[in-house]
């Protein structure tokens, strides 16, 4: 016979909500009454943590573009899978609350990114970085295409002089 398990004994593993860089804010536009704002999400960032007031709280304290009642926002995930539009229901120092966030999915690629048996061109989040297989380590700096980043991976190898 198995004992029955009280379910307020068991301790949940809440997992905490990642808070968003202020250097991931850009201002798209700033009229007279409210102001556009595009966000790049972090890695962990999930869909479902728009709910939580608190993934603003970097932004509210200090930030230059810091949030308010009425501003519009634009939310890409890391990984460019989703993007949401909202407007910010009501903010303060210790978070923002939106209204009512519009999920878009994004399609997935049809191209493959450039890789050989070594490197890899990857998305960082910042832009195409070529990557090595064996440890993921970042070759290059961010580029503002694959193509440029495919460039990058060919020059990581000797070219014969003369």
């Amino acid at each position: 016979m198995t004992k029955a398990i009280d379910p307020a004994t068991l301790k949940s593993a809440e997992r905490q909500v990642p808070e968003i860089d202020p250097a991931r804010v850009q201002i798209q536009a700033s009229g007279q009454l409210w102001r556009e704002f595009f966000v790049r999400a972090p890695a962990d960032f999930v869909a479902d943590d728009l709910k939580s007031p608190s993934a603003w709280r970097k932004i509210q304290n200090g930030s230059r573009n810091s949030l308010k009642k009425f501003d519009r926002v634009f939310i890409v995930a890391f990984d460019e899978s989703w993007v949401a539009e909202a407007i910010v229901a009501s903010a303060d120092s210790k978070g923002a609350v939106l209204a009512k966030p519009r999920l878009t999915t994004m399609p997935e690629r049809y191209d493959n990114l450039f890789q050989d048996d070594k490197y890899r061109v990857a998305w960082n989040g910042h832009g195409y970085v070529v990557e090595r297989k064996a440890d993921g380590h970042v070759m290059t700096q961010p580029t503002a295409n694959a193509d440029l980043a495919a460039r990058l991976l060919t020059q990581l190898y000797p070219a014969r002089v003369a």
